[in-house]
Formats: structure tokens, C-alpha cells, sequence
């Protein structure tokens, strides 16, 4: 039974996102609930949930943006897996996107996760590209010198911003906007757009919400301004393409790791 009358909560999510895939440890807090329905255009009376039995079986968070929807969370709780639900579940989410005006929705997928892969490729949507999420521990860089050229501003964004296309739904402007206050960290280039990085501190992490560079040089900087500035901070940088010169940097330097890779994919409506 699809329940639209009751909004998903973050226990929704957390009874949903466990297994061998996800673990068992609840990572969806109240905050980050609320953060991220609020970053992202999260829409919770279009976001279905499901029951069986009156018993909570599924959920999903949708998002929308103009005539693009984006699926923010999509699980079924592990009691419920193996019977088939999941197919007609995702067929009622799409259902509800293109009714909603949407000609075209997104989503990211673990790489690990072979059976989510698995059900969204069968339901037509398209891999458009890989995206890793990389982490540096705190003082693991030596040194702690930005270079020259590095600023830092709390208030405006570097010549250029933003970058095109967008790395991810939770990349592009709206998102980054929302979650202010934040950082604005810059590298001067050569060419006519500077590196930078917009960052939100969260206790002991620190996380990138956007990142862009213009060339290799620019990365390696920009890598190196960062670990000076939040040298006391674990950095998370989320969903990264997998290819440009900021991934490279990001290889090659053993300072930063990928603690995490996923698909993205499309589907029209």
C-alpha cells in the first residue's frame, strides 16, 4: 500500500538502508534528514513510503527542479526484500515523477550494490556516469602551507562558478546555496577561471560541497589549500566525476582516498 498521507521520516530511512550493502550502524541522523531534504528540493508529500500490512516495507524521497525530478533515497526494508516489491515500488515512483511534470529523473547508486544496479537498469534507466567519493583524514598532509594565491571567502563565489555540467544533483548551485554558511576557498590559474572549493564545516568533518578546477596544476593546488586550511578536519568531498583534472589530482595523491563509488543514472520520462 503507497502511503502519501504520512511523510517519510529519517526512522523511515534507517529501517530501510541496512543489509550487507549499507551495514547496520544508523547514519541518517535527524540533522542530516533535515539538511538534506532542505539542500536538495526534497519534496516529502511526493515522496512516497509503503506498508504491508501496516507494517513499514519501503520509502523513497523525491526531488524536483523545473521538469527534472531526482530520487534522493530509495530502499526497501530487509524483511521485504526478495518478494518483488521493488519493481513495482520504483514503477510508482516514476509514476508519481511524471505526473509531477518531470521528463526526466536521476539517481546515484552504489557500485557495490549489484541487485540496486540490477533494478534500475531493467526499468530503463541509463548509466551517464561514475562518481567517487573521496576522504582525507585529518593531518595527513605535511606541511600546512596554502599556496600562493589561495583565498578564502566566507561570503562570494570565484570568477567562473559554476562549472558546466553539474557533477550531481546535490552539486549544482541550489544545493550548494542552501547549505550556507560555508566557505569559499580559491586558487588562482593562469587561464581566466580560478580553482575553489565551497566548504561546510560539521564538527570534526569538513564537507566539500562543490569543487571545480581548470586544469591539473589547479587541482594540485587546490588539494594542497584545502589540507592547510582544515588540517584538523576529516574532508569528505562527495561524488566526483571520474575523469577531468581534479579526479587525477585526487589519484595520485596518497593523502586522499575513495572511500566510495557510484553509478549515475538517468531515466526519461
Amino acid at each position: 500500500m503507497r502511503d502519501l498521507a504520512r511523510p517519510v521520516t529519517v526512522g523511515d530511512l534507517n529501517a530501510t538502508f541496512r543489509g550487507e550493502v549499507f551495514g547496520d550502524p544508523p547514519a541518517m541522523t535527524a540533522a542530516w534528514f533535515r539538511d538534506h531534504v532542505g539542500h536538495n528540493d526534497v519534496d516529502l508529500a511526493r515522496s512516497p513510503r509503503w506498508t504491508v500490512d501496516g507494517t513499514l516495507s519501503a520509502a523513497a524521497l523525491l526531488a524536483f527542479r523545473g521538469d527534472r525530478a531526482w530520487v534522493g533515497a530509495f530502499g526497501v526494508v530487509p524483511e521485504h526484500r526478495g518478494r518483488g516489491y521493488a519493481q513495482r515500488y520504483l514503477a510508482e515512483t516514476l509514476a508519481i515523477a511524471c505526473d509531477s511534470g518531470a521528463r526526466s529523473i536521476e539517481l546515484e547508486v552504489l557500485e557495490n550494490n549489484a541487485a540496486a544496479i540490477g533494478l534500475y537498469a531493467h526499468a530503463g534507466f541509463d548509466e551517464i556516469g561514475r562518481l567517487g567519493v573521496w576522504s582525507r583524514a585529518p593531518g595527513a598532509v605535511r606541511g600546512g602551507r596554502a599556496p600562493a594565491g589561495a583565498r578564502i571567502d566566507r561570503t562570494g563565489a570565484p570568477e567562473g562558478y559554476p562549472r558546466a555540467p553539474f557533477a550531481c544533483w546535490q552539486r549544482e548551485p541550489r544545493s550548494v546555496a542552501a547549505a550556507a554558511p560555508f566557505e569559499s576557498l580559491s586558487v588562482a590559474a593562469a587561464g581566466d577561471q580560478d580553482a575553489y572549493a565551497f566548504v561546510r564545516r560539521d564538527g570534526e568533518r569538513a564537507m566539500i560541497l562543490d569543487a571545480g578546477v581548470p586544469d591539473a596544476e589547479s587541482a594540485a593546488a587546490l588539494l594542497d589549500a584545502l589540507a592547510a586550511r582544515f588540517a584538523q578536519h576529516t574532508l569528505i568531498l562527495l561524488n566526483e566525476p571520474r575523469h577531468g583534472p581534479l579526479h587525477v589530482a585526487l589519484e595520485s595523491n596518497e593523502s586522499w582516498k575513495e572511500i566510495a563509488s557510484q553509478r549515475r543514472m538517468r531515466f526519461s520520462l
